[in-house]
């Protein structure tokens, strides 16, 4: 992976992290959660096409292995926190735990699935179903194909009421599938256009842009915030930090970034369990302290799952 959009990537779990912390005066940053998924949406379709695209094109893409790589990264993972999650809060045998167990829970238009259980492995639902049409899609990747399936997400968006956002804008595989197309059509524009001599202080404009747009989320429509907003900030930024040319990607590429980047998908998948264990059986303490000591175990927990799991796998 380009070493900037590595460490990116904790920038944007850590936005995820805010969206689900709230703490006496201070409110969860409920901006920070759909910007979050919107970008770890895209940089996947932009990623993969990167790694794999031509592969698929030369005929040397093994989808069989392709598939088992992306399941032995993701789903020991995702089992673990599914099992602490029963054990700790004491959870009877549903359907939900099931639908959990298969990833299947993000096609279920109700919360008491969708959120159920480690409630951020929706996330991981939607993404299995992504891989799982990569090959296939990216072969269909071109301004025409994105037209049809923009003016389908259109019609969804136009046509679907208030109460069924979470259920069809945000959490729906086959909706979210157009972040992730996004971003492979992304990748095929930079792979065309190649390294381009942007100016140093780009990526300083493209951060307050998406500063911008999190300061504007409370007064968009709730439709548009979901992902549109952030499409219209994130694919720039992508696409410029890809160049690795700027003031910003020279902290992004240093040592201790690349590492916290690397922690990423545990930090994701633990991050709320955590969180809520931490207010409940922390001591009262001052708000910075506590956000302070939730990301540094968080953190901790992160890095051990990530160390276990790294020889596990190699």
């Amino acid at each position: 992976m380009i070493a900037t959009l590595q460490s990116l990537r904790f920038v944007f779990v850590m936005l995820i992290f805010l969206s689900h912390f709230a703490y006496r005066d201070i409110q969860a940053l409920d901006a920070g959660g759909d910007c979050g998924v919107a970008f770890f949406f895209l940089l996947s379709g932009f990623v993969l096409s990167l790694g794999y695209g031509r592969k698929i094109y030369d005929g040397t893409f093994c989808y069989g292995r392709f598939l088992k790589r992306r399941f032995l990264k993701l789903y020991p993972l995702h089992l673990l926190c599914l099992i602490f999650f029963l054990v700790v809060g004491k959870v009877s045998l549903d359907w939900s735990v099931l639908l959990n167990v298969l990833l299947l829970q993000a096609w279920i238009p109700n919360p008491d699935y969708y959120f159920s259980c480690n409630s951020v492995s929706w996330f991981l639902s939607c993404l299995f179903f992504c891989y799982i049409l990569f090959p296939f899609a990216y072969k269909r990747v071109s301004v025409r194909w994105l037209s049809l399936i923009l003016v389908g997400y259109v019609i969804v968006y136009l046509l679907i009421p208030y109460e069924k956002v979470n259920a069809i804008l945000y959490v729906n595989p086959l909706v979210r599938f157009v972040d992730f197309y996004l971003g492979m059509f992304l990748c095929q524009v930079y792979e065309r256009r190649g390294k381009l001599n942007v100016p140093q202080w780009t990526e300083l404009i493209i951060v307050l842009f998406l500063l911008a747009s999190l300061v504007l989320y409370p007064y968009v429509d709730a439709k548009f915030r979901n992902a549109p907003l952030y499409w219209l900030v994130l694919m720039p930024l992508i696409f410029v930090f890809a160049q690795e040319k700027g003031y910003l990607s020279r902290w992004l590429k240093t040592r201790s970034m690349l590492f916290l980047g690397s922690l990423s998908m545990p930090l994701f998948l633990t991050h709320q369990m955590l969180i809520g264990i931490m207010l409940r059986r922390l001591p009262e303490m001052s708000t910075p302290i506590m956000l302070a000591a939730c990301i540094f175990i968080t953190l901790m927990v992160s890095w051990g799952i990530h160390i276990i799991f790294s020889r596990l796998l190699r």
